[in-house]
Formats: C-alpha cells, structure tokens, sequence
C-alpha cells in the first residue's frame, strides 16, 4: 500500500482502490507498466486521504462496497467531483453500463484485465485519444541496413505499427530501411521508414535516434510484435493467455 504522504503536490499519478491484493496489484503493475505513478490503497477514506494530497489524473476503484463509498464520496465532494471514475467489475453488470452510458463513470473495465481493454481505457479518459495502439518500452537489439550501409542500434519503443531506433547515425526523414529485430529465439526483417530524428542537441535527456513506421509489414510479423508487446507488459502478472493477447 502507498502512503499518502508519499504523494507530492506536483505528482501526475493514478489512485487504484480495490480491497482485493490481488487484483489491486495486477491493475497496478500494468498502469505502470505504460509508464503511469501508481497509488493504491484498499480503503476509501485513504483514497480521499491521497486525492486531498495531490489530485489524480483518474481514479480506478472496484464495483464493490469500497468502490461504491469511494465514489459517492468524490462526487459529494466539489474538490473531487471531476476526478475520472473508472470502475472494474469481476463480469458483465448492466447496472454499471447504464450508468458509463449516463456519464455517471468516465470508464469500465473486467477481470480478468486485458491489456488492449485498459490501455483504450487510459486513452480516453486520461490522455483523451492521443495514442490508438500500444507501445512499450524494450531494449532489443536490431541492425538497421539500407543504401547508407549497416548500423547497430537499440529499439527502446515499440508498437504494432512503428519503433524508435536509438543510435547516433540516424537516417534522413522518409528515408526507408530494413530493420532486423530479433525477438527471442526469432528475428525478423521489417521495413520501415523515418519519420522524425532525434539528436542530443534537443535536450540532455533526449534519447538519440529515429522515430519510424512499419511499411508493409505482413500480418504474421504483425501478429509476432503483438504477441510480444502482451507478453512484456503481462509478464509476472496475468495469466499467459492474456499476457499474450489471446482475449
């Protein structure tokens, strides 16, 4: 359980309240997992303990007697009233629907949790639409080659659709390459092309390299990135089937 008073005023985090250890800690390690300040409590009145500390950006509680307490408290409380309600139910509730349906709930997910179901959560309630696929942070190794000739580098990013390829000999805008990706015991050859480059003169903490997408990727290595972006964000907390994206 965090400490509220581990909660700064300038922190942009998310409250998970859930009674359940479990599960608390499962929806927990996948929001970090996608790069998000977790805070977790199992009790509704140190729920509104952190909230009265810092705001969260949303609140993720269970559709049990803590949840339901939790968010009548925020909605009677104009402090906290525009706080993003989020509820997870253990299976199908109409109740729960009609009232996301009403707007009485920004967002509704169920257990078991599927990865794709709360980064589509996460989009919309939190960072409204800005990203529509996964992507994960990795540290996989991949040769790059095209009419320039071979470079080593790191994919540190990576979705279903594009990567980022760090290294200190990036390639043009547009420009298209093979980037060979090894994943395990498999490596694949993708095309791709640059669309932004990023250099060490844009900042101290700016990761050198080039943005890039995926240009005519075929629907098995596709599928092959996909698997292992749910294998990575589920591995150690969900069950393999849905570590590995078979919802």
């Amino acid at each position: 359980m965090s400490g509220p008073a581990l909660v700064s005023g300038q922190m942009r985090y998310i409250l998970v309240v859930d009674t359940d250890w479990n599960e608390r800690f499962t929806l927990s390690m996948l929001l970090q997992r996608f790069g998000y300040t977790i805070a977790n409590t199992n009790s509704a009145r140190e729920g509104v303990e952190f909230l009265c500390v810092a705001p969260a950006v949303a609140v993720f509680i269970e559709a049990g007697e803590v949840g339901e307490d939790l968010a009548v408290l925020l909605k009677a409380d104009a402090r906290f009233r525009d706080v993003p309600l989020v509820m997870v139910a253990d299976g199908p509730d109409r109740d729960l629907e009609a009232r996301l349906r009403q707007g009485a709930l920004a967002g509704l997910l169920r257990t078991p949790l599927n990865p794709e179901e709360v980064f589509k959560v996460i989009q919309k309630v939190i960072e409204k639409g800005s990203r529509e696929n996964i992507r994960i942070s990795t540290a996989l190794q991949a040769t790059l080659r095209d009419e320039y000739g071979a470079t080593q580098g790191f994919v540190t990013v990576l979705s279903q659709y594009g990567l980022f390829f760090r290294t200190l000999d990036p390639r043009p805008v547009k420009v298209r390459a093979s980037v060979s990706i090894s994943f395990g015991d498999r490596t694949v050859d993708l095309e791709a092309e640059v669309l932004y480059i990023v250099s060490f003169e844009e900042g101290p903490f700016c990761e050198p390299g080039m943005g890039m997408k995926f240009v005519n990727i075929t629907p098995e290595d596709s599928a092959l990135i996909r698997f292992f972006i749910h294998e990575q964000l589920g591995a150690g907390i969900m069950p393999s089937s849905h570590a590995a994206g078979q919802a």
